[in-house]
């Protein structure tokens, strides 16, 4: 089999193909299904039982009444599209995913079991890494589309319809956002590192009124100076990701950003927006 035909090249993976791997246990209590969401760095897929997914397809009799609940994951699977060249490469990346243990704590990230398998499907032996991480239900925090000053509440009014409810949830957010900004701080102070916070989907908030982050491979250095730093894909993620922190503050806290603010007057200086502004651009560009 040629190199050609390696799973993190492919722009797509089917469920079905995941569960050919030879890493993959054979087992017909499980299906594997792509995510809708999979992207640049990993495949993505969710972790459902057949019995689930039959339920879901062809539904089942409550009471007279025909129904299709949706199957729940019971994680999510990532492969990620690497090409690690040692097994110290993989630990390091792996050590980023602790630092973000560390610094935000389970309360705050979709908490992951990464580990190594040997992939064959090139016709040689390589070292993948992979995780089975928590599923999170709830509702996208786009910074992006932060629409009116009610967008916290107008996201769960449809879900509750006595009024306190939707406020005691809104103060919920509210508080746990602060908290999730204060340490997101500590980290960047700490360990000069941040996590991706620019791309759509990668904050989750919860029916219980917690904030998650699920993009839990991608935290990039941050530098102070005028070099504007992009990733590996291109993206001037570190930027983008100071602009959500001032947008979590200013828009879902209603605090002033102060431009005296060290990480601010870097990150958010008109004449560096304009440059970020022009890298996105190319960015999308090329996708």
């Amino acid at each position: 089999m040629s190199a050609a035909n390696d799973i993190r090249d492919q722009t797509c993976l089917s469920g079905n193909a995941v569960q050919k791997l030879n890493f993959i246990t054979d087992s017909d209590r499980y299906i594997f299904r792509k995510y809708y969401r999979s992207g640049l760095r990993s495949h993505i897929f969710e972790i459902l039982t057949a019995e689930d997914v039959l339920k879901e397809t062809q539904g089942w009799d409550m009471d007279g009444i025909r129904m299709f609940p949706r199957a729940r994951p019971k994680k999510m699977f990532r492969i990620l599209r690497n090409k690690f060249k040692s097994k110290e490469e993989i630990f390091r990346e792996i050590k980023k995913y602790h630092i973000l243990l560390k610094f935000l704590g389970p309360k705050f990230i979709a908490e992951s079991d990464e580990f190594i398998v040997d992939y064959t499907g090139t016709g040689t032996t390589q070292i993948v890494l992979c995780g089975l991480q928590e599923y999170i239900e709830g509702e996208m925090l786009d910074p992006w589309r932060l629409f009116g000053e009610d967008y916290l509440r107008d996201l769960f009014k449809f879900n509750m319809h006595e009024d306190s409810q939707i406020q005691r949830l809104v103060r919920k957010i509210q508080k746990n956002i602060a908290k999730f900004v204060k340490r997101t701080r500590h980290m960047i102070t700490d360990t000069g590192y941040i996590p991706d916070l620019a791309g759509v989907g990668n904050l989750i908030l919860t029916p219980d009124g917690s904030l998650k982050l699920v993009d839990i491979n991608n935290i990039v250095k941050i530098n102070f100076s005028d070099t504007i730093l992009i990733d590996d894909k291109g993206y001037p993620s570190c930027d983008v990701s100071v602009e959500v922190l001032s947008i979590l503050g200013r828009d879902i806290l209603h605090k002033d950003i102060c431009m005296d603010d060290p990480l601010y007057r870097v990150f958010l200086s008109p004449e560096r927006r304009i440059k970020i502004k022009a890298l996105e651009k190319e960015f999308y560009k090329n996708l």
